[in-house]
């Protein structure tokens, strides 16, 4: 685990060589990027909660803190889930728990950068509030590069060819969350309409 654990850490600067180790010699752990996927969804929680008045709109009132967890954490698996079901089409080589893996120690840029924002809006005045925008773009443009890397290295393919993939696997997550929302309506309907049913027969006795 100590050797996972510096191999994930070690990703974060050395991507290519990092995720090499961790698709193709098991330096990964899926428990790893469990408990790294669990924490983004905690710090997107305390971000909406305790970002300083200034930068935070959010309404108080209406927040929920479960939402934000598992609309977090779902978006990062349905994004594993499509780009494992389009490589598969393409000929990638990557697996689903190495996609998952490397995907969740892509986040950690996004934890640090949440961290330090969260906190330092606390501190500073409107005036100042550009350089916490600056280093969340920071975080957000070492997020992009970490996952271009580590897609590239998980399916063995060329620069182009996995932009080409992830901009499928955009496609692909809209089309699930389509296709889920819409069996869920009808799953919906179908129950109401059998509970009329019910309720006719019953009346009609």
């Amino acid at each position: 685990m100590k050797e996972k654990l510096h191999y994930m850490f070690f990703s974060m600067t050395h991507p290519f060589d990092g995720f090499y180790e961790i698709r193709f010699r098991d330096k990964g752990s899926v428990l790893l990027a469990s408990i790294v996927l669990a924490i983004y969804g905690i710090m997107k929680c305390a971000r909406a909660q305790y970002t300083g008045f200034i930068l935070n709109l959010n309404d108080m009132s209406e927040l929920n803190s479960i939402s934000i967890f598992m609309s977090s954490v779902v978006l990062v698996i349905l994004f594993c889930i499509s780009n494992w079901s389009v490589t598969t089409l393409f000929g990638g080589k990557g697996n689903m728990q190495g996609i998952y893996t490397i995907m969740c120690y892509c986040l950690i840029p996004l934890i640090v950068s949440d961290l330090l924002v969260t906190v330092l809006s606390n501190f500073i005045i409107l005036d100042e509030a550009m350089l916490l925008y600056m280093l969340e773009g920071i975080g957000i443009v070492w997020f992009v590069f970490l996952v271009v890397s580590g897609l590239c290295v998980a399916h063995e393919y060329g620069l182009f060819q996995n932009l080409a993939s992830i901009f499928v696997t955009f496609i692909a997550a809209v089309l699930i969350v389509f296709l889920v929302v819409l069996f869920l309506t009808l799953e919906e309907k179908m129950f109401s309409f059998a509970t009329d049913i019910v309720r006719e027969i019953i009346r009609t006795r």
